[in-house]
């Protein structure tokens, strides 16, 4: 699959792409990506499955779930979905149901944002922007921190 490439915009810092490589035992990513006005990257690659897993360095946390478990707010292994995460999934879970084709992927995420809410709405917009690279589509801005703040109010504080 050939994937466009994202717009030129901040060097994105090297221990990512040796982050990718440890948590996916030396795969590359398809696309890298930052999130628009946050300093929060995402390195990526789709898989066939409708699972993501998520690497967080930075928190010295990972997480997977399926699109199904997310809808339940659940991992793969039926724990509670963790506070960091849930951004995520809801950006991917609200996406899905607009009837958008969301592939499964292989994240890790890493930057200099400090843990805590920023960090997670940061992470929902980072997925965003990723999803829609990989739609080849581009998008403003407010329209990626508008999917994440839907995200928000039907899934992560619903």
């Amino acid at each position: 699959m050939s994937l466009p490439e994202p717009e030129a915009q901040n060097n994105p810092p090297v221990r990512l792409l040796a982050a990718f490589q440890i948590a996916f035992d030396g795969d590359e990513p398809d696309v890298i990506v930052q999130a628009p006005g946050r300093d929060l990257w995402l390195a990526a690659s789709t898989t066939a499955e409708r699972t993501v897993q998520i690497f967080a360095p930075d928190l010295g946390r990972h997480t997977a779930f399926s699109f199904r478990s997310a809808r339940a707010r659940e991992t793969l292994l039926r724990r509670p979905l963790p506070a960091w995460a849930r951004y995520v999934a809801g950006v991917i879970v609200w996406l899905y149901a607009e009837g958008r084709d969301v592939p499964g992927l292989r994240l890790v995420a890493l930057g200099d944002e400090l843990p805590g809410p920023r960090y997670h709405h940061a992470l929902g917009v980072a997925v965003a922007a990723l999803l829609h690279t990989l739609w080849q589509q581009t998008v403003a801005d407010n329209a990626l921190v508008e999917i994440v703040e839907r995200a928000r109010r039907d899934y992560v504080e619903a």
